[in-house]
């Protein structure tokens, strides 16, 4: 046993802790919900990495995977939410491609050997093109949440508004920019996409404490 399973055990108990924090601090608040949701979908994440370590069974694998493709749409219902845009049903098409790339990742022809567990990350094996497109869905979603971000501050009410949707554009690039700098620079990582890109989302758990405390320091309600 190496290194990376008491890494994603370890992030699994502090990211399911702050999802009961979220949760608990104000549950009748839309925006708690949910990022209490966004924060127990990460820690759930690592649950699955720790499971691949221990157990080497391809189902979590596939879990692993299928969890991190729910998370860019996440990303976007969050800023829709920020802009109180009511989740109406042609909202949930915004969640189409990753229940595509969820039924894709449960094929038998893809996925046909469990990630490896290595020193820090999980390695996925590389199926080529599904991978490449499973990128451009992150990239596409993210700057699509961090449009919409922009565009809410920019017709905010007051002061204090603007510059929380900010502070949610904030918590976009806090989640990806180091990932992607990662890719650029060590693209050995790629195969690691997943794991890597979900240890930095601790730091974005991290600051939805900031988010929500400013929330509730300025009286804003969701």
């Amino acid at each position: 046993m190496c290194f990376a399973p008491w890494v994603s055990m370890s992030t699994f108990i502090i990211e399911f802790g702050l999802a009961l924090y979220f949760l608990l601090r104000n549950p009748k608040d839309k925006l708690n919900r949910f990022i209490a949701l966004m924060s127990f979908m990460l820690g759930f994440y690592q649950l699955n990495e720790f499971l691949i370590c221990v157990s080497g069974a391809n189902t979590f694998t596939r879990s692993a995977l299928a969890t991190t493709a729910v998370l860019p749409a996440m990303a976007c219902t969050y800023a829709l939410i920020m802009w109180r845009k009511p989740i109406r049903f042609w909202n949930f098409l915004l969640y189409a491609p990753a229940a595509a790339f969820i039924v894709l990742f449960s094929l038998p022809v893809n996925l046909r050997e469990s990630a490896t567990c290595t020193q820090v990350f999980i390695q996925y094996n590389n199926i080529g093109l599904l991978f490449r497109f499973f990128e451009l869905y992150y990239l596409v979603y993210i700057l699509g949440a961090v449009a919409i971000f922009y565009f809410t501050a920019s017709r905010a009410r007051s002061e204090p508004e603007r510059r929380l949707h900010y502070l949610g554009m904030l918590g976009m690039f806090i989640f990806t920019v180091p990932t992607f700098i990662f890719l650029i620079f060590l693209p050995a990582l790629r195969v690691q996409f997943a794991s890597v890109l979900c240890e930095f989302a601790l730091l974005l758990a991290i600051e939805f404490i900031l988010v929500l405390w400013y929330k509730e320091r300025h009286k804003i309600k969701f």
